[in-house]
């Protein structure tokens, strides 16, 4: 029985990865691929019978699937498009995770400290993975996406705790019959709720291209008109310039239902997050100043502070996205040094 489950499961997987390449896979997407790869591979690695029967991928199999908290770390990212940890953290986890299963793959009997040393490693980076997710959610603008997070959220927490619990619990002694069926039924049931949102509206939950251009506001009726006039006297006013304005604070200042400014901003308006919306603003002031002669000896980062963000690198990583450059490649590529000089000896 437990073997049909897992047969079941891969070949789910495996028609769901099948059924996202065909829609046209792009490096947005691999992620999620390999999240269904890696979901089969765990499923193998993890069944005597299964594993036996292709020994001779013991090695793969084992890697692919260790891989899987980093894989779901991938999808999260790439789905929910939150800001990522340092560089030191985004190498150090990697690295540890690879000497860990490095040793206890190679090692005949690996001490129970670094199998536990291995597993709580995995259970860091889903956390910081759900944990993102969720802070992200007042931002996302796309209601269904908001609500696929949440699914997200439950889910993959669910799943990661059960699993990597009843690791810790039974690591070192044989684990009871129902573990193994449970963990199964378990994976099989989020594959499903995960992956039937996205085949279903694709559009509204897989990453594509930069939102497209705002629509012309004759094809806003009187409501949304109104309420495009008022965003739009707010945004001239420099609202956005003001660090961590949220949707509902806006709203409010415009007396406008929150749900209806959401569905203006996403919907006639095109964009996902409510902070791309207000970086467009602030990365358009910033650029004016920064082709300013007159403001040449002026810091990026007090251009970055008065455009409203926080601090200087959501500033460049906003920036980079926007115009794929730093703000300070973009200045000394259009700001002659001939200008500078000028308004300087003014």
């Amino acid at each position: 029985m437990d073997t049909a489950l897992r047969l079941m499961v891969i070949g789910q997987a495996i028609l769901l990865a099948l059924m996202l390449i065909a829609r046209g896979l792009r490096v947005t997407t691999i992620p999620i691929v390999l999240l269904k790869v890696s979901v089969a591979a765990y499923l193998i690695k993890s069944s005597p019978v299964l594993a036996a029967a292709v020994s001779f991928a013991e090695f793969p199999l084992f890697v692919i699937s260790m891989a899987s908290p980093y894989i779901v770390w991938a999808c999260a990212y790439v789905l929910f498009d939150f800001e990522k940890p340092s560089k030191w953290l985004m190498g150090a986890f990697p690295i540890a995770t690879i000497a860990l299963c490095g040793f206890d793959f190679f090692s005949i009997d690996p001490p129970d400290l670094i199998k536990m040393a291995s597993i709580s490693a995995s259970l860091i980076v889903v956390i910081h993975a759900v944990y993102s997710t969720l802070r992200g959610g007042l931002d996302d603008l796309c209601e269904s996406r908001r609500y696929f997070r949440l699914c997200f959220v439950i889910c993959v927490s669910f799943v990661t705790i059960f699993v990597l619990a009843t690791e810790l619990i039974y690591l070192g002694r044989p684990e009871p019959s129902w573990v193994p069926m449970t963990n199964v039924s378990l994976i099989a049931t989020v594959v499903l709720l995960l992956s039937i949102p996205m085949m279903v509206r694709p559009a509204d939950l897989l990453p594509h291209e930069p939102p497209p251009p705002e629509k012309e506001r004759s094809e806003l009726d009187a409501a949304e008109q109104e309420t495009y006039n008022s965003l739009l006297r707010s945004m001239q006013n420099r609202a956005y310039a003001r660090t961590g304005l949220t949707i509902r604070q806006l709203a409010e200042e415009l007396s406008t239902p929150e749900h209806q400014l959401r569905a203006l901003i996403n919907a006639r308006l095109g964009y996902k997050n409510f902070s791309t919306f207000l970086n467009g603003y602030r990365i358009e002031e910033a650029c004016e100043r920064l082709l300013s002669p007159k403001e040449a000896r002026i810091q990026i980062l007090t251009i970055a502070l008065d455009a409203g963000f926080a601090s200087l690198a959501p500033f460049n990583r906003a920036f980079r996205r926007e115009k794929g450059m730093t703000p300070t490649e973009f200045r000394r590529e259009n700001l002659k040094p001939s200008q500078v000089v000028t308004q300087i000896r003014r």
